[in-house]
């Protein structure tokens, strides 16, 4: 990408494309695939219907939901931590993996049973919930990084992230279809997300293999040591990863913001909010292989670099005046699910390419929790803003910090370029 090679490394992909086998990616892959693609669906279920469940139906006030978006963001940091620890300590990846989804489904039970609406079971639930996916994000992603060769690191993201999509599209829409065809009838959506839930972890437990396939990297069991627990802030080629992620982290608007200030602008109604969340998904499933086979030919970190370009023309749909509705709103989320494909998986790719199999799981969680983290202080900073000098100054000044860093980012690379030749 910077190296002015682009009409060589073209060539070369559209020679490698035709390949078959290059788009091909072992059975754990698609077994983690489904497990996350049914978790989705029941999570999303659940997140969809809250403002209406808690404000609207339950007459709560808005500090509940912003309770339960607040722990939502920030819950689970330390936890990611955890389980990636537990998981390269004990070389059972599967069975930490399978604990957190475990303890979300338990999370969805929760909400059938809970009889009465307060903030503080409110937010156990949502807390518990997040905890369970942070526990199983590091040792999933390292059960997929050792099950491909180093070659298909990124496209086998795509096919998990791809699937995972799916499910963030679906989860929406069956519960809109759930309460069209029942009105008022939460706890109808709440024991079916239990309900595909339960089967998340049973794919987890049938389709799932804890070895990798035969001759992928990191095939031996390697327990973690105490002195590698905080291997990748000292390893010179993890280490710029990680400050990168947690950088564009820092300057990233949440969708929630974007979605809200998107509708207010043009003045549609808030039912088109979750249709927003639907289409953003939607537009990640269909890029999401593409892109991460694109980053294996290329680069992943230049792809990674590019989806932030995406995401600065994303802001430019929803505020930059554009407001023939719904083609901006269209526009917007087709853009953010550019962004999402450029990101997401590739970059649990491009870290895996640079952590060693002993402490994968635990680098992972680390790059994840630096994510998690950057984008809590991000919300906080934007409604802050928002709050004090208006919504305008906020989202200037946070397209102003995303370019720096996209600029940084960039004459980065290109220097280190320049000392290699």
């Amino acid at each position: 990408m910077y190296a002015g090679d682009w009409l060589i490394r073209l060539t070369e992909l559209a020679r490698d494309a035709r390949n078959p086998k290059d788009w091909l990616v072992p059975a754990n892959v698609w077994g983690l695939g489904v497990t996350s693609m049914l978790t989705d669906v029941s999570s999303e279920m659940v997140l969809s219907v809250l403002p209406a469940y808690l404000v609207m139906a339950g007459g709560l006030a808005p500090l509940a939901l912003g309770v339960a978006a607040g722990v939502h963001e920030g819950g689970p940091m330390l936890a990611a931590w955890a389980g990636g620890l537990i998981a390269d300590r004990s070389g059972r990846r599967k069975l930490t993996a399978w604990s957190g989804y475990a303890l979300s489904a338990l999370c969805r039970l929760g909400w059938f049973a809970l009889s009465g609406r307060t903030i503080t079971a409110i937010a156990a639930l949502v807390l518990g919930d997040r905890v369970g996916k942070a526990i199983r994000t590091a040792p999933r992603d390292a059960i997929i990084s050792l099950s491909v060769p180093p070659s298909q690191l990124a496209a086998a993201f795509g096919v998990h992230r791809a699937l995972d999509a799916a499910g963030a599209a679906l989860g929406p829409m069956l519960a809109f279809v759930i309460l069209w065809r029942l009105p008022h009838r939460y706890d109808v959506i709440f024991f079916a997300s239990f309900v595909v839930a339960v089967l998340g972890v049973a794919a987890l437990t049938l389709l799932v293999d804890e070895a990798p396939q035969r001759g992928a990297a990191g095939s031996e069991r390697i327990h973690l040591a105490s002195r590698d627990v905080l291997a990748a802030f000292g390893d010179a080629s993890v280490r710029p990863v990680l400050i990168l992620a947690t950088a564009f982290a820092l300057v990233t608007i949440s969708d929630a913001f974007i979605y809200l200030l998107l509708v207010r602008r043009s003045a549609a109604g808030p039912h088109w909010i979750p249709l927003l969340y639907t289409g953003t998904a939607v537009s990640f499933l269909a890029l999401a292989v593409p892109v991460g086979y694109l980053a294996d030919r290329i680069g992943r970190r230049a792809v990674f670099v590019f989806g932030h370009v995406l995401l600065v023309l994303s802001y430019a749909a929803a505020f930059g005046g554009f407001n023939a509705w719904p083609w901006n709103a269209v526009t917007c989320v087709a853009l953010l699910g550019a962004f999402y494909a450029c990101s997401d998986g590739v970059l649990a790719g491009l870290a895996s390419s640079l952590l060693p199999a002993a402490t994968r799981a635990v680098g992972l969680a680390w790059v994840a929790t630096g994510v998690s983290a950057g984008r809590l202080c991000s919300a906080i900073v934007f409604g802050v803003l928002w709050t004090r000098a208006g919504d305008r100054i906020a989202v200037g000044a946070f397209t102003a910090a995303l370019i720096v860093v996209l600029l940084a980012a960039i004459a980065s690379r290109g220097a280190r370029t320049a000392v290699r030749s």
